[in-house]
């Protein structure tokens, strides 16, 4: 039989190969995966030691339990809500001073989530921080890590209905909050996040 070009293979398919036995597709999935994970992780701990600590956990758990992923869904939400619940549990057993704050910036700077200018450099994703914590995850999910609303509502644990309704509500807050920096930059072109009249029906 010809060699398997592993690259080519798509997440649920080397996620199979896993289950099977192949560590090399594990390898793989860690290298695909590993940096959005990280990123996702700094976003909600806002610090970047703790979400190195937590991206290790994340994976150790995916190896630990990859017998339990079904192939017919998406590997990325699997591998998201694994994520998501990790960093819960590291909140809940977190000291009070350590735990999760809306207001904390991470301190790193992703170019995939900055917006630079000449002389001022905004992060969309920091002033969406002000928003309620649960529509800054759905814009996160949606627009930061480009999940679809479905995969976002099921790593969320709710419908694609209250996914569209947070989405709707965390766009034209943040517009609100973006109207307060003086940049000149139009943000309707930002990633989609914001556009100038959101509408539901445009999930």
């Amino acid at each position: 039989m010809p060699a398997v070009d592993l690259s080519e293979l798509s997440p649920e398919q080397l996620a199979a190969r896993c289950q099977a036995g192949c560590r090399e597709s594990f390898e793989l999935l860690v290298e695909k995966f590993e940096q959005r994970i990280f990123n996702f992780l700094c976003q909600m701990t806002g610090n970047r030691h703790d979400a190195e600590d937590l991206t290790q956990d994340t994976f150790v758990k995916v190896y630990r339990n990859i017998h339990r992923y079904r192939p017919m869904f998406a590997f990325s939400t699997w591998l998201f809500t694994i994520a998501k619940r990790t960093a819960f549990s590291h909140f809940r057993s977190a000291k009070p001073s350590e735990e999760l704050s809306v207001e904390q910036d991470p301190d790193f700077d992703d170019p995939s989530v900055l917006l630079q200018q000449k002389d001022d450099q905004l992060s969309v994703w920091n002033v969406a921080k002000k928003l309620k914590p649960n529509q800054y995850e759905a814009l996160w999910l949606r627009y930061g890590e480009g999940l679809s609303v479905a995969e976002t509502a099921q790593i969320m644990n709710t419908n694609q209905i209250h996914i569209k309704v947070l989405l709707h509500r965390g766009r034209q807050q943040l517009a609100k909050h973006l109207r307060h920096h003086e940049t000149g930059f139009q943000f309707g072109e930002s990633r989609g996040i914001v556009g100038t009249n959101p509408t539901l029906s445009e999930e």
